[in-house]
């Protein structure tokens, strides 16, 4: 009798592990995004940003620049983080396929997706800054090498991904010839020749 499809949940370590290898490094870039535009924007040291920045007192009792502050580095985290994962969404397209055999260009749908969703974060992120009066913080505040990082390191987590993706590939393709030959011992054990 063949096997029921009881083991589904048997590869779930696996799973997890693809996922920690795929996102915590987007995970970095936002929390690197967020420090640096923190630190930039306020004049602060990167002890005061790690860990004691706010500790005296509750975030009502920030000044007005403390918390202009952290608007503009959640904004700027924000864009990051979506610049990234619509970079690396790229690599989702195809399970097994490498990015260089089968090119995201081709694919209309994810085209209009990528540029709607990084269109729209800009829209928010302008309307969010827009909104503050006579704000003391202003973009030439963050030095060059800040944006520079933001829009480049997607092409660092790249490879990442397509890692990811080779070794998941082996692992799918061990599994199927498993399978066939679990199925093919199975079929030719009852077959009546």
């Amino acid at each position: 009798m063949p096997g029921k499809n009881i083991d589904h949940l048997i590869d779930i370590k696996r799973f997890c592990l693809y996922f920690a290898f795929r996102f915590f490094p987007l995970i970095i870039i936002c929390i690197v995004m967020f420090s640096l535009t923190l630190i930039y924007s306020l004049d602060l040291s990167i002890q005061q940003v790690v860990g004691f920045f706010g500790s005296n007192s509750g975030w009502l009792h920030w000044s007005r620049n403390n918390q202009l502050g952290i608007l503009y580095a959640q904004n700027f985290m924000l864009v990051s983080f979506v610049w990234c994962l619509a970079c690396i969404s790229a690599t989702f397209l195809y399970r097994t396929n490498v990015i260089w055999s089968s090119s995201p260009l081709k694919n209309k749908v994810w085209i209009g997706a990528f540029f709607t969703v990084i269109i729209l974060q800009l829209i928010f992120c302008i309307v969010s800054l827009a909104t503050i009066k006579e704000s003391p913080i202003s973009f030439h505040q963050i030095p060059w090498f800040v944006y520079f990082l933001g829009c480049v390191l997607p092409i660092f987590v790249i490879p990442i991904q397509e890692l990811v993706k080779l070794h998941d590939d082996k692992e799918f393709t061990r599994f199927q010839k498993r399978s066939k030959l679990e199925f093919s011992t199975k079929l030719g054990m009852h077959s009546p020749l």
